[in-house]
């Protein structure tokens, strides 16, 4: 894929796309107004409540922790159909949003400053892998599988905090299912990366409030983007564990050759 640059459809989040127009199996390209991607859905505005309308919006996949979601709950779209599926249990920094506070003002104590260093990318490479590798990952990207299967018509969206990391994953994984080429799928990924530069920048920046550890300041950077090489941990953990992408989605994620080909039936044009 190349100029990849899917309007922004929602003015609650800065990283809400739609999939469509992605090229996909056999010369086909994903439909635009089904699969949509999202940070959290907070803020919600009038405008945006009218764009899901418009596209029959019928059901969101929320992957967040519960304290998340007690948080910044959703606003709700009367008629749509909420559905939790937490991909991580618990406090994971750099991946959940638990608080303002929680991650940060904690890597501004010596002890945590000392651990994390300038290894903030290290340390998002290494939690990638749980992403794919977790029981509660597996499981719930499995149900994830199931409610796109489920939708003959109109749109899914899926989103947590940010849309960055666990939603980044759900992405690749319909993606790849779809057919997409591995360029295509990690373009989509890192595009959150270019959409969300501002906000990155200014969370990065607020953290100075903590700390003035230059080192953890730029760590906490790497916690906030998105880089090929954090998608790259969680694909390789996918290989290391099946064999191949394509097996660990169908060993693990339970996604079979039949229902792979109902889904490119159903959502590529």
């Amino acid at each position: 894929m190349t100029n990849y640059a899917p309007e922004v459809i929602l003015e609650c989040s800065l990283n809400a796309r739609d999939l469509g127009g992605i090229p996909a199996a056999e010369g086909l390209r994903v439909q635009s107004g089904r699969l949509i991607r999202s940070g959290e859905l907070s803020r919600l505005s009038p405008n945006d409540e009218r764009y899901l309308r418009s596209i029959g919006l019928h059901t969101v996949i929320d992957l967040r922790t519960d304290n998340e979601r007690e948080l910044k709950s959703d606003r709700q779209v009367d008629g749509v159909l909420y559905m939790h599926l937490p991909v991580i249990e618990g406090l994971l920094p750099g991946i959940t949003r638990e608080s303002i506070e929680d991650p940060y003002k904690a890597f501004s104590r010596p002890d945590y400053a000392e651990k994390l260093g300038s290894n903030g990318f290290a340390v998002m490479r290494s939690l990638y892998p749980l992403l794919v590798e977790s029981d509660s990952a597996i499981k719930n990207y499995s149900r994830f599988f199931r409610l796109l299967e489920s939708s003959k018509q109109g749109a899914v969206l899926w989103h947590c905090a940010m849309g960055k990391d666990r939603a980044g994953i759900a992405s690749a994984l319909i993606l790849y299912v779809l057919g997409a080429s591995m360029d295509s799928i990690v373009e989509d990924y890192l595009l959150t990366g270019t959409r969300c530069a501002d906000e990155i920048r200014s969370a990065t920046e607020a953290c100075r409030e903590f700390t003035n550890d230059d080192r953890v300041i730029e760590s906490i950077y790497w916690l906030n983007t998105t880089n090929e090489e954090y998608l790259a941990a969680a694909f390789d953990t996918m290989v290391r564990m099946c064999g191949s992408v394509g097996e660990y989605i169908r060993q693990k994620l339970g996604v079979t050759e039949e229902r792979k080909q109902r889904l490119r039936r159903n959502y590529l044009i």
